[in-house]
């Protein structure tokens, strides 16, 4: 009789064990997934096809202004990334909004991604990492000049 008590409460402290071995597997899998700096992107092609088919988007551009001002893609809006955090209000948190700029490190745009996705909430984000260059190497179309909109 006490042999199979034991048995009992041994199976029960294996299983209760298991559970909990289980649980914190699972614990480990969610927080590494968060974890995860995915990034969306989108090619200077993708960008072109919604400009030319008239399709609700948000050009940010995070070069400096005077960089804007040279060149840019139709219908860009200058947000350089230095003042990214304090022109929050001017990105808008609903439709499609792409970042792009000429920066040296890819990790700058990636940063600015991170900062609004993560720090800001948005959902809506994609970078274009090719950025000016990519747009230009592909001859497509450009605008320059103060924005006047």
């Amino acid at each position: 009789m006490v042999g199979r008590i034991l048995n009992r409460v041994c199976s029960w402290i294996v299983l209760l064990a298991l559970g909990a071995a289980l649980l914190s597997i699972a614990q480990m899998i969610e927080a590494a997934h968060d974890a995860e700096d995915v990034v969306d992107i989108v090619t200077p092609e993708r960008v072109k096809f919604y400009l030319d088919n008239k399709e609700s988007l948000v050009i940010i551009d995070l070069r400096t202004t005077k960089e804007f001002q040279e060149r840019r893609l139709p219908g860009a809006r200058s947000i350089p990334i230095k003042e990214l955090e304090n022109n929050l209000k001017s990105i808008p948190r609903a439709g499609r909004v792409v970042l792009y700029c000429d920066c040296s490190q890819a990790t700058l745009i990636q940063d600015a991604f991170q900062v609004l996705k993560d720090d800001h909430g948005y959902r809506n984000i994609a970078i274009m990492p090719e950025g000016i260059k990519g747009w230009l190497q592909r001859k497509f179309p450009v605008a320059s000049g103060a924005k006047t909109n």
